[in-house]
């Protein structure tokens, strides 16, 4: 396909026509993905025969502190830009953040919310792995629709061209260019990264946190990657141009992962 197909899905789902007043597809996506996951992971912790209010306010904190990490991280990585605009804040409101300080953040009360109420985080841990990643494949279908976190320029016969002026005025994306469409990579990424998590889940491996622990490596790898294929600089980069904020913690959780892998594996009694 010379020079790239249209990308756009539809930046705007729904248009009230009044006061500026519409319905992001991107939000809507975002949503249906969250939303899913709280289920699933919900509905995992409760076949293993947990009580059903503290799951499901780990998993309500757990989202809550994850968004607000990721669009502080947003205001973090640009932050000279938001001291010299500060009214301009408020448009976080609309963005996704970053992603990775997202995931960590969560993680964060994700750890310190099991440990409080005694629940069995490693297991727990497992249990989130799939819905986690799954949310996460939606949410950048959800990026393909506004714009945001666009490919790099490139000839291809795959590339995209986003036309809509509502996706521009959004996410800043170029238009009439072809660009890589990094963000259905990604989502394809994710959806076969859940499957493979769903399979070996079932297989209850051992010791627990295992699942995740793989999530961690497996995520952070296939980021770090389809990170050289993003255009945007949002997210915040390093080096001139050579890592991505999302690169950091994308290291760090393979990192992560792989070290206590290591240490549970060797671990003797496992300890949830």
């Amino acid at each position: 396909m010379r020079g790239g197909g249209q990308g756009d899905m539809h930046p705007i789902l729904i248009d009230f026509h009044w006061h500026d007043l519409f319905l992001p597809t991107y939000g809507v996506l975002f949503a249906t993905g969250a939303l899913v996951a709280w289920m699933w992971f919900v509905k995992r912790a409760r076949s293993m025969g947990l009580p059903a209010d503290p799951v499901f306010n780990l998993a309500f904190y757990t989202l809550l502190v994850g968004l607000l990490g990721a669009k502080l991280g947003l205001v973090i990585v640009d932050l000279p830009y938001f001291l010299e605009n500060p009214r301009n804040l408020l448009g976080i409101i609309r963005s996704a953040g970053v992603l990775m300080a997202g995931i960590t953040a969560g993680a964060v009360a994700f750890v310190l919310y099991a440990r409080k109420h005694r629940l069995p985080l490693r297991d727990l841990g497992d249990a989130i792995a799939a819905p986690l990643v799954l949310a996460q494949g939606i949410g950048r279908l959800g990026c393909f629709a506004a714009g945001c976190c666009w490919g790099v320029e490139t000839s291809s016969w795959c590339a995209v061209r986003f036309t809509e002026q509502a996706a521009r005025e959004q996410t800043g994306v170029p238009l009439d260019i072809p660009l890589v469409p990094v963000q259905l990579f990604e989502a394809v990424f994710d959806l076969a990264l859940a499957l493979v998590l769903t399979l070996l889940w079932r297989r209850r491996p051992r010791p627990a946190g295992t699942v995740f622990w793989i999530y961690l490596i497996t995520y952070g790898l296939g980021r770090g990657v389809l990170e050289h294929f993003r255009g945007d600089a949002v997210r915040g980069v390093w080096l001139n141009g050579a890592v991505s904020t999302s690169q950091l913690f994308s290291a760090a959780a393979v990192i992560v992962g792989a070290a206590f892998l290591v240490i549970d594996r060797r671990r003797v009694p496992e300890r949830a």
